[in-house]
């Protein structure tokens, strides 16, 4: 039965203003960082060209293996080239939101409209980000034991007891609020035992823990070879054991910059971590702002057209949902 005219006119109305925002949000935090753009972009007109070309394609390589990540996670079966333009649409989402939230919710979105419950699809995005981690620890454990080198002297990474003070304050924060609320109580209690019960069925395919294992380990190493490659174009004399390192810190400054996508938080830490390496500061900046701007600046537009395309499927699917069953 189709819709009144009345609810088409609203649906219409709540989309344009849904884009609106989207826009309005994308100018707040893009336009300050111009800037940032405009030097990348000069870093990049500037460097070894058969490099950067190299690292383009390697690029659009990342968005095919984070896909295969999703793809061989998920609970029901999903389709390959609708999750590859997810991914995709993420270069644009995850420079709305900080700490990756971004592409969390494109994906708990997608995984919703395949037949995924709520629970299922933060397991499925909660895997992800712990495969994630588990293979950069395995490649880092690797780089030293191979070449026998730690961080540099130089950098200075968090102390164990301030870790563990930002760790400790965070879980006071989410335990008062647990025994505050009693809802949130019993939410919570009901969504930890589903995702573990959901978790537990990846025991019964460790091959698809596996597989997307792998294809983590080739996310993680491809990420590298376009930083050592950004290093190349500039004439940064590095190693690429040390540019794995050096990508390390800046992974981490990224995760605790609360900007999208950790700007300038990571292109400090890349560069502070080159610096230490012995790079010359205009050198290491160059390295930096020319790796940002082609994971960061580049995937932006084809990001923002692969999202308004896809986006009227969500909209749709949130609306029949939202529909009273009869």
């Amino acid at each position: 039965m189709d819709k009144p005219p009345a609810k088409k006119a609203a649906l219409l109305t709540k989309k344009r203003i849904i884009t609106l925002a989207i826009f309005l949000l994308l100018i707040y935090i893009v336009a300050p960082r111009l800037s940032s753009f405009s030097d990348s972009f000069d870093v990049a007109g500037d460097a070894r060209p058969g490099y950067v070309a190299v690292a383009v394609v390697l690029v659009s390589a990342t968005y095919l293996f984070a896909a295969a990540i999703y793809w061989s996670l998920a609970i029901r079966p999903l389709r390959f080239r609708p999750t590859m333009l997810v991914q995709i649409a993420s270069g644009f989402t995850n420079r709305l939101l900080p700490a990756g939230l971004g592409t969390l919710t494109l994906y708990v979105q997608y995984l919703r409209k395949n037949h995924h419950s709520l629970t299922q699809a933060v397991t499925v995005t909660g895997a992800n980000s712990l495969l994630g981690m588990v293979g950069h620890g395995l490649i880092l454990a690797l780089v030293l034991i191979v070449t026998g080198n730690a961080y540099p002297a130089e950098v200075r990474l968090p102390s164990a007891a301030a870790v563990w003070l930002v760790a400790g304050g965070f879980v006071v924060v989410v335990a008062a609020n647990l025994l505050v609320f009693r809802k949130l109580r019993e939410y919570a209690y009901r969504i930890t035992k589903e995702v573990f019960g959901y978790a537990w069925q990846y025991r019964q395919r460790p091959h698809r823990l596996a597989i997307a294992l792998g294809f983590s380990l080739c996310l993680t190493t491809t990420y590298v070879a376009i930083f050592y490659l950004c290093a190349l174009a500039v004439g940064a004399p590095i190693s690429l054991a040390q540019a794995f390192l050096v990508f390390t810190i800046g992974m981490i400054a990224a995760t605790a910059t609360p900007t999208p996508g950790g700007l300038v938080g990571a292109e400090a830490g890349l560069t502070g971590g080159l610096i230490a390496y012995g790079v010359h500061a205009d050198t290491a900046l160059a390295v930096a702002l020319l790796y940002r701007f082609l994971t960061y600046w580049l995937p932006l537009l084809p990001g923002l057209m692969v999202f308004l395309r896809i986006r009227p499927l969500y909209t749709k699917v949130a609306a029949s949902a939202a529909e009273p069953r009869s």
